[in-house]
């Protein structure tokens, strides 16, 4: 599957590189779907494909001062994607496995004589995390964590449309793991939050 570049692409990634916003959207416009095709062709589950989308997007925005010196850029996105499905791929096998230890790790810490205040805290700056995001960005996030919703029926439910639901989406993980780099010593928030923003929901 090959990705078509955009006419004006070099000055779209200069002012990308420069921290332009709308230049992010712009090839999220174009590439997204790309993308997600890419992704449900070889993972085969509407989640994980949806997921990848966020996870390649957030890794260009991450990178977004190196691309004014990238002169092929779709050829490096079709990289990128093709990456980060292999990653995916080899990752289901452990996923379940992990996600069921930290559960436990964090229910064992549960029980200690200091769980009350520690318990407390944790969910005290994960109020804080959560109430840094716009209202949009907590909806969307709520409906795809708690009710496990698709980005289509999110967008219904929100009456927007599917990529300006993942559009909301990763800049809520952008902004969480903002918020968790700056919290490291805190290590059951690290958890809490890793758990909110990696857990992946079967379709």
């Amino acid at each position: 599957m090959k990705f078509e570049p955009l006419d004006n692409e070099q000055i779209i990634l200069r002012k990308l590189a420069a921290g332009e916003e709308y230049a992010f959207r712009q090839l999220y416009h174009h590439y997204a779907d790309s993308v997600y095709s890419m992704a449900i062709l070889h993972l085969k589950r509407i989640d994980l494909a949806e997921d990848l989308v966020q996870s390649v997007f957030l890794t260009i925005w991450e990178s977004r001062q190196q691309l004014a010196n990238v002169q092929a850029f779709a050829g490096w996105l079709h990289t990128l994607t093709r990456n980060t499905i292999i990653s995916t791929l080899r990752k289901q096998g452990t996923q379940a496995s992990y996600l069921n230890f930290l559960k436990q790790r964090m229910e064992l810490a549960g029980e200690q004589p200091e769980a009350g205040l520690l318990r407390k805290e944790r969910q005290h700056l994960m109020r804080e995390a959560i109430g840094q995001l716009s209202a949009q960005q907590q909806k969307a996030l709520l409906l795809q964590h708690e009710e496990g919703l698709s980005y289509a029926q999110i967008g219904q439910r929100m009456g927007i449309s599917p990529n300006t639901v993942r559009v909301h989406l990763f800049k809520a993980m952008e902004s969480l793991r903002r918020f968790m780099l700056a919290h490291r010593g805190n290590a059951s928030l690290l958890a809490a939050i890793f758990f909110l923003i990696d857990q992946r929901k079967n379709g």
